[in-house]
C-alpha cells in the first residue's frame, strides 16, 4: 500500500500545475479592426500563440477526469514526465509572450528559409509540436513573416484543424494579399473540407499570378474536375500543355475530360428529349 502515497501526490501535482496555467493564462481581446497596422498585426500574432495554448490545455482539462485510471496504469516516472510537459509548455509559451511584447530583433531572411524548410521536414515527419514550435518562434521576432503563417496554417490543415488553418490562411493574404501560395493552401483547405467549388475560386486566383507553375496547374485541373467546371479543365490542360509538354498527367487529364464531357453532353441530351417523350 506504499505506493499509493506517491501515485496520490502525483495527482495533486499534475492538478496543481492545470490550475496554475488556467490562472496564468491571458484573456484576449477581440481585434479591433480599426486600429493601426502594427498594432492590428501584433494582437493577431499573440492570439494565434495564446488560443493554440488555450486549445492544448483545455484537451489537458478534458482528461483529468479520467486521471486515477491513467496514474494506476502508469509509473511515477512517467507520471513526473506528465507533470514537466506541462511546466514545460507553460513557460515555453510564456516566454513567446514575453519576447513578443518585448520587441527582440527579428531574424533575417536566410534564417527565416531555413528555420521554415526546418519546420516543413518535421511536418513531413507529422512532428507537428516541434514544428509548431519553430513556426510560432519566427512569428514572435517577425510578426509580418508569410511564409511562416502559411506553414503554421499547413501545419493544422494537416492536424485536421480546419478553422484554425482558415484564420492563419487568411491573416497571410491581409500581410501578402497577392500570395499565389497562400491561395493555393486555401484551396487544399476546402478540398479537405469536400468543397470543390469553393477550393477552384482560390485556384484561379493562384494561377492569375502563376500562370506558369506546372504544380498549380496540376491542382488546377484536379479541382476543375472535382468541381464538375469542364471549361475549367479544358484550360487548364492547355496551360499544362504548353508548360510541360511531357507531364505524364496530362494523358489522365484528358481521358478525365473527355469522360465527363460526354457524361455532360449524355445527360443535356436526355433533358431534352424528355418532355417530347412524355408526350
Amino acid at each position: 500500500m506504499i505506493w499509493i502515497i506517491p501515485l496520490f501526490l502525483l495527482a495533486i501535482g499534475v492538478i496543481s500545475i492545470v490550475i496554475i496555467l488556467i490562472r496564468k493564462m491571458p484573456q484576449l481581446r477581440l481585434i479591433n479592426v480599426d486600429s493601426i497596422a502594427k498594432e492590428r498585426t501584433r494582437k493577431i500574432k499573440e492570439q494565434i500563440i495564446l488560443q493554440k495554448f488555450q486549445r492544448a490545455s483545455g484537451d489537458k482539462l478534458k482528461g483529468i477526469s479520467a486521471l486515477a485510471v491513467l496514474i494506476g496504469r502508469t509509473t511515477s516516472r512517467s507520471g513526473r514526465r506528465i507533470v514537466q510537459r506541462l511546466y514545460s509548455l507553460e513557460q515555453y509559451y510564456q516566454k513567446l509572450k514575453r519576447s513578443a511584447s518585448e520587441g527582440q530583433h527579428a531574424y533575417d531572411a536566410d534564417t527565416i528559409h531555413r528555420l521554415v524548410e526546418e519546420a516543413e521536414t518535421l511536418r513531413q515527419k507529422d512532428e507537428l509540436i516541434p514544428a509548431e514550435k519553430i513556426y510560432i518562434d519566427i512569428i514572435s521576432h517577425n510578426p509580418k513573416s508569410v511564409d511562416a503563417y502559411e506553414g503554421l496554417g499547413n501545419l493544422y490543415l494537416a492536424n485536421g484543424q480546419f478553422d484554425q488553418a482558415r484564420e492563419t490562411f487568411q491573416f497571410s493574404l491581409r500581410l501578402s494579399p497577392n500570395d499565389a501560395s497562400v491561395f493555393v493552401s486555401l484551396s487544399e483547405l476546402e478540398m479537405r473540407c469536400d468543397q470543390p467549388k469553393a477550393a477552384l475560386v482560390h485556384l484561379k486566383k493562384a494561377i492569375q499570378k502563376r500562370p506558369k507553375n506546372p504544380k498549380y496547374l496540376d491542382l488546377y485541373i484536379e479541382v476543375s474536375l472535382k468541381a464538375g467546371s469542364l471549361k475549367d479543365a479544358q484550360e487548364g490542360i492547355k496551360r499544362l500543355k504548353e508548360v510541360n509538354p511531357e507531364n505524364q498527367k496530362i494523358k489522365g487529364f484528358e481521358e478525365r475530360f473527355l469522360e465527363q464531357k460526354a457524361a455532360y453532353l449524355t445527360k443535356s441530351h436526355s433533358s431534352t428529349d424528355e418532355p417530347s417523350q412524355t408526350e
